[in-house]
């Protein structure tokens, strides 16, 4: 939420993720893992940097605006839930009743702790950050129920996350461009903007 105090929501975005590939970048070329990858490889990591990034995390920080972070959490915690039915219905994970006991009884733990932003469910001036949460978490577990399939294609995790991270500024910045018109960076704060670069490196490569 500082992150977004001065910065647009999709700017914030696409800095973070665009900071992080060229972290991983310079690292894979230092250790010489940089690979030329086949189409099949670049759709699949296409794909996962829409729905977990651009739609996850985008969609997550534009509702940060608006949505207090108590609330945001709560919602949040349901995206558990949504990958372990999803997984079950399409047969990539056998439903047991000790997996759904143990998420339910996370999801309770988070409203116990976040109990005061229960209420804001209610409150109008949430609505579209509370939509945009709902979107978010809906592109999150889709994305992580997708990645259970064609593991094979994976080249090494910071090698899939550069070309994710690659994938999804690019798409965020044009986002930006769209949806928030040219970069004010002069009305950027220094506090927003350490905040973003915390993200870059704690959220996106550390996360």
């Amino acid at each position: 939420s500082i992150a977004v105090k001065t910065i647009p929501g999709w700017y914030v975005a696409s800095i973070r993720q665009l900071i992080a590939a060229t972290i991983l970048l310079v690292y894979l070329i230092k250790t010489d893992s940089l690979k030329w990858v086949s189409p099949s490889y670049f759709f699949r990591q296409f794909l996962l940097a829409v729905f977990l990034i651009v739609i996850a995390n985008g969609f997550t920080t534009l509702a940060e605006k608006t949505v207090p972070s108590g609330l945001a959490a709560l919602i949040n915690s349901a995206s558990p839930l949504l990958v372990f039915v999803g997984s079950a219905i399409l047969g990539y994970q056998k439903p047991t009743l000790v997996g759904f006991l143990g998420i339910v009884l996370g999801m309770i733990g988070v409203v116990f702790l976040f109990r005061d932003g229960v209420s804001g469910l209610l409150i109008p001036e949430y609505r579209s950050g509370i939509i945009l949460l709902g979107m978010a978490i809906t592109g999150w577990a889709i994305g992580t129920i997708y990645s259970k399939r064609n593991t094979e294609l994976s080249k090494g995790i910071f090698h899939d996350l550069f070309y994710q991270f690659s994938i999804a500024g690019i798409l965020q910045f044009f986002l930006a461009l769209q949806f928030s018109g040219k970069a004010d960076v002069a009305s950027w704060s220094s506090e927003s903007m350490l905040a973003t670069l915390y993200l870059a490196i704690f959220g996106s490569i550390g996360g």
